[in-house]
């Protein structure tokens, strides 16, 4: 089928997360992303783990993707930018605000070539406001959002696993430039959308936030670890093999519990009776949750379990049972095997988005950085080899030629 994005085109001055992120479900879905890169690559291809010379960091975010080798500090390499750009639907880059100015390539440069040019800028805290000229990556913007702060045991907070707000801010991208899309289809105008990570990660915050504005600083959602601080039963309860997940915290549910348990008094119990009593209760009665999970043998078996008693409940899966071993995400088709110049036959993670009359996949390894330089010329800029070699020569652009 038709991918929904075939004919975009898109320059991607992006690295790290967050930028390459949102490309690359540009790219799943059929947009022609070119990766501009500078003499050496995205420093993202040197950050390990590593494997055959592989960087795992840059691998999965740059499937279905062409590279551009292009030195943005060449004289010459402006102007070719801006003769790409005027062929070109999006731009989207995540430097530091103020970086592509000092290359001559910010939005009034690539809106005066081409007035309909989309272009999105990610960045730690946005373009405007006290804080736009510092360094900010996920870390920090996750420990400014207050996300951190609701993370973790209640003595300390705890880092993320991954890396939330990259994400958020690729995904928000991603959102942002479909809607600017369908703006330009029928305006035929271009636009500019400013991406913070600080907004997106602050923006999932509803529940903590409303409850903050609306008691006037009086109540205050807290870390609680393992359990849901504002429900009961839901949380992450030890079983013999492993954790499962669990989320009973209605009424109704916690009474569905009570009795798949052979315990039905507990949801008459005055200390488990509400949400608001298993809450206050909430350590007592995981004791009595974890004693009953202790007569299986599996987490997975008490799960389908619960679920045939219309109660919500899941293992907590290691990775290596998610790639190998989950059928629903085989079922998906989440993982898909490519062929890749050094690894061989690979698992790529499939794009999350699924569509009935057109389709999105992975379908490209990402490839050696300037591989596609000199394709890209021709195609894009019908720039013959003559040209294309004086280009090398001058050190403007690299490809596999040199």
């Amino acid at each position: 089928m038709e991918k929904i994005l075939n004919g975009v085109r898109v320059l991607d001055f992006t690295d790290a997360v967050a930028g390459p992120y949102c490309t690359r479900y540009l790219a799943d879905c059929g947009a022609e992303v070119i990766n501009i890169e500078m003499p050496g690559g995205k420093p993202t291809r040197r950050v390990p783990y590593f494997h055959r010379g592989q960087s795992a960091y840059y691998l999965y975010n740059h499937c279905n993707k062409k590279s551009m080798g292009i030195d943005l500090k060449k004289e010459g390499s402006r102007e070719l930018v801006l003769e790409m750009a005027k062929a070109s639907t999006i731009v989207v880059e995540n430097f530091r605000p103020g970086i592509m100015k000092k290359f001559g390539l910010d939005y009034e440069s690539f809106r005066n070539v081409n007035p309909s040019i989309i272009m999105c800028s990610i960045s730690g805290w946005g373009q405007e406001g006290p804080s736009a000229d510092r360094m900010g990556a996920d870390l920090t913007t996750v420990a400014e959002s207050g996300i951190l702060d609701l993370t973790g045991e209640p003595e300390q907070p705890s880092r993320i696993a991954f890396v939330i707000s990259d994400f958020l801010g690729g995904l928000n991208a991603f959102g942002a430039i479909c809607a600017a899309l369908y703006r330009r289809a029928v305006t035929e105008e271009g636009e500019y959308i400013d991406i913070s990570l600080l907004d997106c990660s602050v923006s999932v915050l509803q529940q903590a936030v409303a409850m903050h504005v609306l008691s006037e600083g009086k109540v205050e959602m807290h870390r609680s670890g393992r359990f849901d601080p504002m429900n009961s039963v839901r949380g992450v309860y030890k079983g013999r093999d492993g954790y499962l997940a669990i989320s009973a915290y209605t009424d109704v549910g916690f009474a569905r519990l009570a009795e798949l348990m052979e315990k039905p008094e507990l949801s008459k119990d005055p200390r488990f009776r509400t949400n608001e009593d298993r809450l206050k209760n909430d350590h007592a009665l995981a004791v009595i949750i974890e004693e009953w999970l202790g007569k299986f043998e599996k987490v997975s078996e008490v799960a389908q379990l619960m679920q045939s008693y219309r109660i919500m409940a899941s293992p907590v899966l290691t990775i290596a049972q998610v790639v190998d071993e989950d059928p629903q995400l085989k079922a998906r088709e989440m993982l898909k095997e490519l062929e890749h110049p050094q690894l061989g036959r690979f698992r790529f993670l499939n794009t999350p988005l699924k569509f009935k009359n057109t389709s999105a996949s992975v379908e490209r390894p990402p490839v050696e950085a300037g591989e596609d330089t000199e394709a890209i010329l021709q195609d894009v800029l019908n720039l013959d080899r003559n040209r294309i070699t004086e280009l090398m020569k001058q050190g403007i652009v690299y490809g596999n030629r040199q």
